[in-house]
């Protein structure tokens, strides 16, 4: 839907008075850049001479930092979709103020499928942090701001992503699913702002 379109065009929606794209799909957009900036730094790393013996790392971490925005580009819409499934399962039974134990069901069911993209923002955003640290230690010095600034849109976009993930959970029933996503989540938050701060300071080593 959006990929394909303008940036202007999804701004536009963005900004405007309707329920998506929003901060879900936003997130994700924040992190597909991030990626895409360390795929450049990549890039400018394989076929430069003097980075000739990181050449095959590079390769491979561009491969999976392209596999990576593939994949968080496709959420841009995919959380657009899923919060519009939810809104309309949030209107069944609103006329009457009450719900079926079907529609309650299908209703849970919903904010499940709410929350994946935003949770699979957070994972990839983590993952591609690990990647980003590093790229740090063995990338083209050259972009190193881009490579920093790669691993702040990481961090942004996992907090980010993560806000839109609690809300979901704060509506399903099923504990243990509660549970699972927070045991996934917890440790990640921790160790993010940790990550960036340990690219950044080695970024800042190289521009000082």
């Amino acid at each position: 839907m959006y990929l394909e379109g303008s940036v202007e065009n999804y701004l536009n929606d963005l900004a405007a008075r309707k329920p998506a794209p929003g901060g879900g799909s936003a997130a994700a957009l924040q992190a597909a850049a991030g990626v895409a900036l360390m795929s450049m730094v990549a890039n400018y790393t394989i076929g430069n001479p003097k980075y000739k013996e990181h050449e095959d790392k590079a390769r491979e971490l561009l491969k999976k930092c392209e596999e990576a925005r593939r994949n968080l580009q496709s959420l841009i819409d995919e959380d657009i979709a899923a919060y519009t499934r939810l809104s309309d399962a949030l209107k069944a039974g609103k006329g009457n103020g009450q719900r079926t134990a079907g529609e309650a069901l299908k209703l849970d069911a919903a904010y499940k499928e709410a929350l994946i993209p935003p949770y699979e923002v957070c994972w990839t955003s983590a993952n591609c942090m690990k990647l980003c640290a590093e790229l740090v230690e063995f990338g083209n010095k050259n972009l190193i701001t881009d490579t920093a600034i790669a691993a702040i849109f990481l961090e942004g976009a996992f907090f980010a992503a993560k806000y839109n993930v609690y809300v979901n959970l704060k509506y399903i029933k099923d504990m243990d699913f509660i549970g699972s996503i927070h045991n996934m989540l917890q440790p990640l938050e921790e160790k993010m702002p940790k990550l960036k701060e340990e690219i950044l300071e080695k970024s800042e080593e190289v521009i000082k």
